[in-house]
């Protein structure tokens, strides 16, 4: 977009509210920097119930100059984006996560959302990152699932290391059934950071890690994806 063509936008919706910014190519422009994720929940939005709503980081209504400044976008689902609604997030500021790294300030306990301060306490508060019924059981619900393939990798794997069955495609389905699942924790996937966190605080994953470690399975791809993990995933709230 040219600066000239945003000028008169921005003057377009000052003077008849016409959502001048429902483009295809901010549209497009945001779900490639959000992996095709809300940048709140998480959730993806390209399903048919969540779909993309540019969200104005300062709400349009009171900062109208701001409503096609390119930073002050983000790509949000409709729940979150109604959820926040008018909240003046200059007077009262939260996590703007396309600048400020959501993890410094948000912690992870029990399926829940715990703040790590005043920041993060707040944002939960305007975006209600605990709604019970959208987020806290879908995160429980990738919590165990995780837990039920965890407990699988590690039976096949003591079969393995018990002689039980020692074949080349259960070495593989070994290796690339944890591989798989550890990507499931990457940015760009939906949900990355509790599944991150629920597979890096499972005891069945570090004990799954020891067997791979012990049968020289675990390589550098093992190595950096739980590196990958580990700058995805919440601290544990204490």
């Amino acid at each position: 977009m040219t600066p000239k063509l945003q000028v008169e936008l921005t003057e377009e919706f000052k003077l008849t509210g016409k959502s001048v910014w429902n483009t295809d190519f901010i549209k497009k422009g945001l779900l490639s920097l959000s992996n095709d994720k809300c940048c709140y929940c998480e959730a993806n939005i390209n399903e048919e119930s969540k779909y993309l709503e540019v969200e104005h980081f300062h709400h349009k209504g009171k900062y109208n100059d701001e409503v096609l400044e390119w930073d002050n976008l983000l790509p949000s689902c409709k729940k979150c984006n109604g959820t926040k609604n008018d909240h003046d997030t200059k007077l009262e500021p939260i996590i703007d996560p396309s600048i400020v790294e959501p993890k410094k300030h948000l912690k992870y306990w029990r399926y829940r959302i715990k703040g790590a301060d005043d920041l993060g306490k707040l944002t939960i508060s305007v975006l209600n990152l605990n709604d019970q019924d959208r987020l806290v059981k879908k995160r429980y619900e990738i919590g165990n699932a995780i837990q039920v393939r965890l407990e699988q990798l590690n039976e096949i794997t003591d079969d393995f290391i018990n002689g039980i069955q020692t074949s080349t495609r259960r070495k593989n389905r070994i290796i690339n059934g944890t591989k798989d699942l550890m990507k499931e924790g990457l940015p760009n996937s939906i949900y990355s950071a509790t599944t991150a966190t629920i597979i890096l605080t499972d005891i069945e994953f570090n004990t799954l890690k020891v067997k791979l470690v012990l049968l020289k399975f675990w390589d550098k791809e093992f190595s950096q994806l739980e590196t990958d993990l580990e700058n995805t995933a919440f601290e544990l709230y204490q």
